[in-house]
């Protein structure tokens, strides 16, 4: 508005505030007085069951339905202090006040009015809405990157952990930048910020390759390995240059520790928990006057499947919230029979630039009555957790089973009850109910006309085979037509390129761990055992080695020793080991299947480049963010794993001389 219309609302409002009272009728919940002072408004804010001082987001709108400011650019609001006082000064006038606090809390909307020259007191005491916190139930992320040129910055913590309180996050893992503190010094520095109430621990996003990354719940220490986990190759000669848009491993060698190994022995020395973040994103990257490709695929993962599952987390809600190939990614491999816990990630969070404040997508895991790390990384084993972007699901199998339980597939008679929640959100309700079994629809409940806040029910359950379910509730941010709720189906309906989603606008999900069926005597996949046949090649005369040794060593420990005679060897090992190969008078090497086998690494390069695009016309079909499962060739992965007929020639490669370096790490 302009200073003149400005000038004459004030007017207005101020002779109809000659006439109106000077106080306002109290409620338990809310309550309004004014006082002599600058003008403006006071709020204070507690918990309506016990009277304590509540953290909470409080949003100001004017008449013509404007913001009135906000910490972060897309998400309206201030954050309260932590003992739920706020203030500000505005002018004169009407507004609509909001206050939230998480999803965990019922928000409230009021109409106020601002009088010149006195400060309106406001309190407003929030009512509890699902117990999540007393049921054992804290949400945080692990994916939080807190940049900074400043050594430790506590000013910058102390906004992170305002922000967290005021938006029920109970934890955080920082990753790089990690608010200037480091390896040796961050357990200091996050004590200060730490509590009962809030956990700052450390993490990190590493390794950091063209083949993909990933995230940690529980690391302690990158042992001073961070910056030799990152793939400054990629970096440096593709991604921030004007020219180039395309590149292979002899093009573009890739001369860093392969991230299966060091995801491993990061994995079993730090005792942490690695988890896969943004599994399917990709863009493409404008420089200059050219576009290339450019990936933070999970390229690996079929390879780290068959490896014994490297990681025990999947980000299945990130950048958007229904994230229909996240999703679709996580259903096929549950499909091949592994366990894997749903996280949400937000990849950042911190400053008011960032496009996914804290609590805008959530993981909840279910610690029980202590916040610690130990907790935390034992749910994420168990498959404890849901992840949301405001509705809540609990849910049990016979009173007994949580999700995340493997339960026989015995004929025997079921119940999964359901217990589904909108979000704190006042003015939110459930619109769909949604039961996945092995990836397709099993149930459906359209719950539109009823617009619950809160739905019960219960549904039989009798499995004579392995399957997996999955509870998936949408808010009233939702689809409206009931064909887009069938995630694998609508993915395959993009890759053939006859499904549009015209409709971009964000919808809020929960979706649960899964419950796992399994047959008597069946399991989880282990580690692809590797029948190998090596012929071994002199660097010089190209012809078979008389004789060699080969060590196979599996994290680290000497597995098995094979010798080579007249260039040959054959053994059997699991498909991660690494060999040490020995022979007269050369250079011992060393490889792995994962990026030494020609084979092998093709697989890789085609997810990672980008080269799977010009495969079914996905080139014109697929869009940014969008893998399908094809492209990840998981049964080629295990095809080629399964018999390995490998030449080798015996002379040092681009990672050769990393190794020592590495393994003294451990």
């Amino acid at each position: 508005m302009n200073r003149t219309h400005d000038y004459c609302m004030f007017l207005f409002i101020t002779i109809l505030l000659i006439h109106a009272s000077v106080s306002f009728p109290a409620s338990p919940d809310f309550s309004m007085t004014f006082s002599p002072g600058i003008t403006g408004l006071h709020v204070a804010i507690t918990d309506q069951q016990n009277g304590e001082p509540l953290s909470a987001r409080v949003v100001l709108t004017d008449r013509a339905g404007a913001v009135i400011g906000s910490y972060y650019n897309n998400y309206p609001g201030y954050f309260t202090n932590e003992d739920g006082a706020f203030s500000l000064n505005v002018l004169p006038g009407e507004y609509k006040l909001q206050v939230f606090h998480g999803i965990d809390y019922v928000s409230q909307t009021h109409t106020i009015t601002i009088r010149q020259d006195q400060v309106l007191n406001i309190h407003v005491a929030l009512q509890p809405w699902a117990p999540l916190r007393q049921l054992g139930w804290v949400n945080g992320d692990g994916h939080a990157h807190l940049y900074t040129d400043i050594k430790h910055d506590d000013e910058m913590l102390s906004m992170v952990r305002r922000i967290c309180r005021a938006q029920g996050v109970d934890f955080l893992c920082t990753n790089q930048g990690w608010a200037g503190y480091n390896d040796h010094d961050w357990r200091d520095g996050y004590a200060r910020f730490s509590d009962d109430w809030f956990l700052l621990y450390y993490g990190a996003e590493m390794p950091k390759y063209r083949t993909g990354h990933t995230w940690w719940l529980g690391l302690e220490s990158c042992r001073d390995y961070f910056e030799a986990a990152m793939d400054t190759s990629y970096e440096n000669h593709y991604y921030q240059t004007i020219t180039g848009t395309s590149w292979n491993f002899t093009s573009l060698p890739m001369p860093f520790i392969p991230d299966v190994e060091l995801v491993n022995r990061f994995q079993k020395g730090e005792s942490a928990v690695a988890c896969i973040p943004h599994p399917t994103s990709w863009w493409w990257q404008k420089r200059g006057d050219i576009e290339k490709y450019t990936t933070n695929v999970c390229s690996y993962l079929s390879f780290g499947l068959l490896a014994g599952k490297l990681w025990e987390g999947l980000v299945v809600m990130g950048y958007d919230s229904d994230h229909y190939f996240y999703q679709n990614l996580w259903f096929h491999i549950l499909n091949q029979g592994y366990r894997m816990t749903p996280l949400a990630e937000l990849d950042g969070g911190y400053g008011p630039d960032n496009k996914f404040p804290y609590g805008t997508m959530r993981v909840y895991y279910q610690v029980g009555d202590t916040l610690s790390m130990d907790r935390l990384i034992q749910t994420v084993h168990q498959g404890r957790t849901f992840v949301t972007s405001g509705p809540i699901i609990f849910t049990d199998i016979d009173n007994k089973y949580r999700p995340g339980d493997e339960l026989p597939a015995d004929g025997a008679a079921h119940n999964l009850h359901i217990d589904a929640y909108a979000s704190g959100d006042a003015e939110d309700y459930l619109t769909w109910l949604v039961v996945f079994r092995n990836g397709e629809i099993h149930k459906l409940w359209d719950l539109h006309a009823e617009k619950p806040r809160h739905y019960v029910t219960d549904l039989p359950v009798l499995e004579n085979s392995q399957a997996w379910y999955v509870i998936k509730a949408y808010g009233r941010k939702s689809w409206n037509l009931q064909e887009n709720l069938d995630v694998m189906a609508i993915c395959r309906k993009i890759e053939q390129g006859v499904f549009n989603a015209t409709d971009n606008s964000e919808r809020d999900i929960c979706l649960t761990s899964p419950y796992y069926f399994r047959p008597p005597g069946a399991s989880e996949p282990t580690v692809l055992e590797s029948q190998i046949a090596i012929t071994l090649l002199h660097p010089v005369s190209g012809q078979a080695l008389p004789q060699g040794s080969i060590e196979v060593q599996l994290n680290g420990s000497v597995i098995d020793t094979h010798p080579v005679i007249n260039g040959k060897a054959s053994f059997s090992m699991p498909c991660n080991a690494v060999l040490k190969i020995s022979a007269p008078g050369l250079a011992p090497i060393t490889r792995c299947l994962y990026l030494d086998y020609p084979p092998q690494q093709k697989l890789i390069e085609t997810l990672a480049n980008g080269s799977w695009l010009q495969q079914y016309n996905w080139r014109n079909t697929m869009h940014p963010g969008q893998v399908p499962w094809e492209a990840f060739q998981f049964d080629k992965t295990r095809e080629i794993l399964t018999n390995v007929d490998w030449i080798i020639v015996m002379q040092p490669n681009e990672r050769d001389a990393l190794w020592k370096d590495f393994e003294a790490l451990f």
